[in-house]
């Protein structure tokens, strides 16, 4: 495939109207920032009997498919995506197209539907994607404005939070947006000191990279989840970030959540230096 080397947003494609809402946020956040999108299909991955004329038919067949959606794509959006289709949804297949497209951001629906008996949840993208050194957004609504500018962060006591701190650098500098930070009410003496010992560290770090921000602490004795999100439609906010543990604590308690405001996944040991080299 030759094009040249800008990053690329990629958006996992099954023709649902899903992948449609997902690739309304791609196209956004590619003119915003000069990115490339670009449309996968996977398939499921044929059987082991399966001849290899057969599986040729199979990619040809779903790459012409897509190339006319990808054409509708450009005639709506004034855009050109790229186009792969790729035969299995594995770790490893997911990782290695990542890394062949040079691609910085996934942006997928509530869910993508691999065949008529298989459809993946958002928790299920989680686990797949886990180790992978690319955030991912998962969206349910149109974008509610024309560019991101307000994001919410969650705040907490973890150690972890400081791999989170390195993609609010990363997502202030490369969109251009301001950063909004919420941190749990704690009565207990070693939650308040682990807070503060993450606010002094994020203060510090968002000082020195010239970083507007701010810092909200949620009601006493609330739900911090349901404090999230109250801030976050309060202020008008475009996306929450959090790490995929976070994320998959929130999915669990909030299994009914409609994502009327897109949610913005990070995972652990991400390539960070990639991204502008924070550490």
């Amino acid at each position: 495939m030759a094009r040249n080397k800008k990053d690329v947003i990629i958006i996992p494609w099954d023709y649902t109207e899903a992948c449609e809402i997902a690739l309304a946020h791609g196209v956004q956040l590619a003119k915003e920032v000069n990115n490339h999108i670009m449309l996968a299909r996977f398939l499921e991955k044929p059987g082991i009997f399966t001849g290899k004329a057969k599986k040729e038919r199979i990619l040809n067949e779903e790459r012409e498919k897509l190339k006319a959606v990808g054409q509708t794509i450009s005639e709506k959006y004034q855009i050109n995506p790229f186009v792969t289709v790729e035969l299995g949804a594995s770790k490893g297949a997911v990782s290695k197209l990542l890394q062949d497209a040079n691609a910085n951001l996934i942006i997928s629906g509530k869910s993508y539907k691999l065949n008529e008996k298989t459809t993946f949840t958002p928790l299920e993208f989680v686990k797949r994607l886990k180790g992978l050194n690319v955030p991912f957004i998962v969206t349910q609504d149109l974008p509610a404005h024309n560019y991101y500018k307000e994001i919410v962060v969650p705040l907490d006591p973890d150690k972890t939070f400081k791999e989170t701190l390195h993609w609010i650098v990363y997502l202030s500098k490369y969109y251009n947006c301001n950063i909004n930070i919420i941190k749990p009410y704690f009565e207990e003496e070693d939650l308040k000191k682990d807070m503060a010992n993450n606010i002094y560290f994020t203060k510090k770090t968002l000082d020195k990279k010239n970083i507007i921000y701010g810092i909200k602490t949620a009601k006493k004795k609330k739900d911090f989840q349901d404090e999230v999100l109250r801030f976050a439609e309060m202020i008008d906010s475009d996306l929450i970030v959090m790490m995929a543990k976070k994320y998959q604590k929130f999915l669990r308690d909030k299994p009914n959540y409609q994502f009327n405001i897109p949610i913005m996944v990070v995972n652990r040991n991400n390539e960070i230096i990639k991204y502008g080299g924070f550490r």
